[in-house]
């Protein structure tokens, strides 16, 4: 309960949750913009209720004067398109910033103010790397200056053209990487049938982990396995077909017997999605993390999930890399996806004499 209700904090001004939905406590002389009623149902789910309240507000939404009403906005509007883990994360930064300076107005925002919240986050910091969490924040703050830009709120960005500098970058605990598809196949020895398969279908094609849990039998056609990626669902809306090859086939197949049967290609023991409520896979981490164990209980080098991706992207050249990842530019899967150095001949002064 209390994860429940720390989860529902950074909820825009006016927002509740009870009794398994959000609902919106409407101000006084605005009923008639909300069906009449004082408090108006928005939906079970974030998404459907940053839908709903965005539609609504379009209609009704003031001139925006302080960082409150820009947040609210803001999380209408650009948190709620985001996949359902980075919409989590980003409420809870929006909270920090509105403890901050939600009454400040926008308009009067200068550098030195941004520098004061940036000092204020790193010494309040108790754990982990206070540079990181504070630029974290202010990246965030950064992207609300900017659509307050182009909502027409201010004139001049305060954190651009080098008025505002982030911190410098701690070192990142070091990610354990796979570094050849072979050692991962090795490793697969050690873990249940089911997550065999889901590796397998990974290093087929690369997919992100919330659209590999996502997986329906809705997804498998007469040409191969159609999958439109959750990351640029609400942008690009990128969509791949990863055409059959008797591997993909066997791979498909092999998912399919696992019982329970199910709509879902990955699901627990009951049939059920391995992501709670639809935002967190608690479930699937439990069961990597097993896995993981058993590899360090033998001495085996053991790896994320997420390099596994990594590891896809580092195959082919780089616009089949790039395609099978669902990118929408090679410059992405160039710069976080290739872990193979780039192979050039040596300049040969055979000739030169």
């Amino acid at each position: 309960m209390a994860e429940r209700n720390r989860e529902h904090k950074g909820l825009p001004q006016g927002w509740r949750y009870k009794h398994g939905a959000y609902s919106y406590r409407v101000p006084k002389g605005q009923e008639h913009h909300w069906d009449g009623k004082s408090e108006f149902k928005l939906g079970r789910t974030l998404s459907e209720s940053y839908l709903t309240f965005g539609g609504r507000m379009a209609s009704v939404n003031g001139a925006i004067r302080i960082f409150n009403q820009l947040i609210d906005r803001y999380q209408v509007q650009v948190t709620s398109a985001k996949a359902p883990a980075t919409q989590k994360e980003e409420v809870r930064h929006l909270k920090k910033i509105r403890e901050m300076i939600g009454d400040n107005e926008v308009e009067l925002s200068e550098p030195y103010h941004a520098y004061q919240i940036r000092d204020l986050i790193l010494s309040q910091t108790k754990r982990g790397s206070g540079e990181n969490y504070a630029n974290k924040i202010m990246g965030v703050v950064k992207h609300l200056c900017t659509k307050a830009i182009e909502w027409g709120v201010i004139k001049t960005h305060p954190m651009t053209e080098g008025k505002f500098r982030m911190l410098p970058k701690q070192k990142k605990r070091q990610i354990k990487m796979a570094t050849s598809i072979q050692q991962v196949v090795d490793a697969m020895e050690f873990c249940p049938p089911w997550l065999q398969n889901y590796v397998r279908l990974k290093l087929a094609t690369g997919l992100r982990q919330w659209d590999m849990l996502h997986l329906t039998r809705h997804c498998i056609t007469e040409e191969g396995l159609l999958v439109t990626h959750s990351k640029t669902e609400e942008s690009f809306g990128v969509t791949t077909l990863y055409e059959w090859t008797p591997e993909l086939r066997t791979i498909i197949n092999d998912i399919c017997a696992i019982t329970p049967t199910s709509v879902l290609l990955f699901k627990n023991q009951k049939g059920e999605p391995l992501i709670k409520n639809w935002q967190t896979n608690s479930a699937f981490a439990s069961a990597w993390a097993r896995w993981m164990k058993r590899l360090k209980d033998r001495d085996i080098k053991r790896f994320s999930e997420r390099s596994l991706r990594n590891l896809v992207g580092s195959e082919d050249d780089l616009q089949t890399a790039s395609a099978r990842l669902g990118h929408s530019s090679t410059s992405t899967t160039q710069q976080y996806y290739r872990n193979k150095p780039t192979v050039v001949s040596p300049l040969s002064h055979s000739s030169q004499s």
